[in-house]
């Protein structure tokens, strides 16, 4: 052989051992590392078919996924395997865990990935199998139960891998939620038609498989999806909410109840015969006595899918769910609840209306803090709410609802007035009404609203219904009580054009609008030559009284 020969060879066999050592080197040192600045909220990198940025999604995987590095393959792509999944990513997102350590420090909490939470409302099972691949047929590595939280490396199709504490494997998607604000949304704001469309893929072509009911609680989980579709649980049943309708969603966190809320479900009664079943027309599996009370939450072409009532109106986590069909069920159930809502919009009154709509007749107003019996939930923003013999409606968004398993109710309680001579308590505002107690001259009352020339009154020594006797609430003429100007002055209506508001009272004051001519304002703070009031449109600030016409 010739020198250059040689000197060829010998260039050859060293760049093999370079090559070869390089690859030794690499083996499982590697993790992904999208850069991001806040690790509470890890990105996802992309492992794809081929390497290339046109290949197919294989799978996605969160910073801190730890990666066999197999070796580079071109300039921008690293072939790579996890949990057994082979493909390519983009080099540039992938480092050794020391250097992500510097990066990001050692406090950072680096290579948790993305937080989760088994959960398996609905599904039917009470455990859930941790699997060494996705395979329902493998052996587990361990049982996981509804509450364990995990970490979530990386998803693949249908599968999540995750680590459970020192164990890494994979269970089926649907059986892992996201966790804290973002666990649980409510269908809310779904138009007329009071549903939206559950989709079995994020696209397009997408079959329907449930229509959501406007109240229905449903669990956030992950995926991939497609610009703006969300994936969501509804009880046991996974698809996906068209990017048209994603706004329909309002997140409420992850609390059963939900206080103030746009709408809850509707509820029936079981007809005999009826019974729980885990697919549509499957074998019956829980029987539902004649009369239980279950909420639907969603609804295909011949069944309801249900959830018994346990943990009250529109509960996340609670009950058995299951498809009924809907010739089994009765009538939607209406009248008193049982539950309590406390007026809660801060220091301003809450509007009463004749009907479910904001331009209806103004028929009164609660009192800041005052609790009154809810009568129905209604599928609409209002609630129907129970003043003795009348029914009014009032925004759920300022409404604090209180259940058996409610809510808290706020520290705020209405102020307190006194009789000025003896009278009867009434079921409803007038004169004919039923008489269900005698309230003594000098006794006092709370103040839980005003209707027109009557008020609406609490009697005894607690403004708290729950628990309370039903004839301690009634109506008593306005002009008998010796009550504060707060609790009678709680609405006002502009008798002049264009008045000026200020931002505080006094002609000094800055102007920051103007009151329209019979606009209604909600009076936060009463007094004879200013009053703190709201617009319509939410503007504060204080008017003259002289402008003001009280009812």
């Amino acid at each position: 052989m010739c020198g250059m020969g040689k000197r060829r060879a010998v260039c050859l066999l060293v760049c093999t051992l370079l090559m070869l050592f390089g690859a030794a080197c690499r083996a499982d040192g590697l993790v992904v590392c999208n850069r991001e600045s806040d690790l509470r909220d890890p990105e996802r990198l992309n492992m794809r078919a081929e390497p290339s940025a046109g290949g197919a999604i294989i799978g996605l995987y969160y910073t801190g996924a730890q990666v066999e590095d197999l070796g580079p393959v071109n300039d921008a792509f690293e072939h790579v395997r996890i949990g057994g999944v082979t493909g390519y990513m983009v080099r540039q997102y992938l480092m050794s865990e020391e250097e992500a350590r510097r990066l990001y420090g050692e406090e950072s909490g680096f290579g948790g990935c993305r937080a989760a939470e088994i959960d398996l409302t609905g599904l039917w099972r009470q455990e859930q199998p941790l699997l060494p691949e996705m395979d329902e047929r493998a052996e587990p590595l361990a049982s996981l139960r509804t509450g364990d939280a995990v970490r979530l490396i990386g998803i693949v199709g249908d599968w999540a891998y995750i680590g459970a504490g020192d164990l890494i494997g994979y269970v089926p998607l649907d059986a892992l939620t996201d966790v804290g604000a973002a666990k649980v949304c409510v269908v809310a704001g779904a138009g007329e038609e009071g549903a939206i469309t559950l989709y079995d893929l994020p696209n397009n072509s997408a079959a329907a498989i449930l229509q959501v009911q406007s109240g229905a609680s449903c669990f956030s989980l992950f995926g991939r999806g497609e610009g703006n579709w969300r994936r969501v649980r509804v009880g046991g049943v996974t698809g996906w909410i068209k990017y048209t309708q994603a706004d329909a969603l309002q997140s409420v966190g992850g609390a059963v109840r939900r206080g103030a809320v746009p709408y809850y479900p509707p509820v029936y009664l079981a007809r005999a015969g009826a019974s729980l079943s885990e697919m549509p027309g499957g074998a019956p599996s829980v029987p539902l006595a004649e009369g239980t009370p279950v909420e639907v939450l969603g609804r295909t072409q011949a069944f309801a899918y249900a959830r018994t009532l346990e943990g009250g109106a529109g509960a996340s986590g609670e009950g058995r769910f299951g498809y009924v069909a809907l010739s089994l069920l009765g009538e939607e159930m209406r009248g008193p609840s049982g539950d309590v809502a406390q007026a809660d919009d801060g220091d301003l009154p809450v509007l009463l209306y004749a009907a479910p709509d904001e331009d209806a007749e103004r028929v009164g107003a609660l009192c800041a803090g005052a609790q009154v019996y809810v009568a129905d939930y209604t599928q609409t923003d209002y609630a129907l709410l129970a003043l003795g013999e009348r029914r009014a409606y009032a925004q759920k968004a300022k409404l604090r609802i209180l259940g058996g398993a409610g809510e808290q109710a706020g520290e705020r309680i209405p102020q307190r007035a006194r009789a000025r001579e003896t009278l009867p308590l009434l079921s409803a505002p007038s004169q004919g009404a039923q008489a269900l107690r005698v309230v003594a001259a000098g006794a006092r009352v709370y103040m839980l609203g005003v209707m027109g020339e009557w008020a609406y009154v609490c009697t005894g020594d607690a403004a708290q219904l729950a628990g309370a006797e039903g004839d301690r609430m009634g109506f008593v003429p306005l002009a008998s009580l010796d009550a504060p100007a707060s609790t009678t002055h709680l609405t006002a209506f502009v008798t002049r054009d264009k008045v000026n508001l200020r931002d505080r009272s006094g002609l000094s004051g800055e102007i920051i609008s103007r009151a329209r001519l019979g606009e209604c304002l909600r009076v936060a703070e009463y007094g004879v030559d200013w009053c703190c009031v709201v617009t319509p449109d939410g503007k504060r600030g204080y008017i003259m009284t002289e402008f003001l016409e009280f009812g």
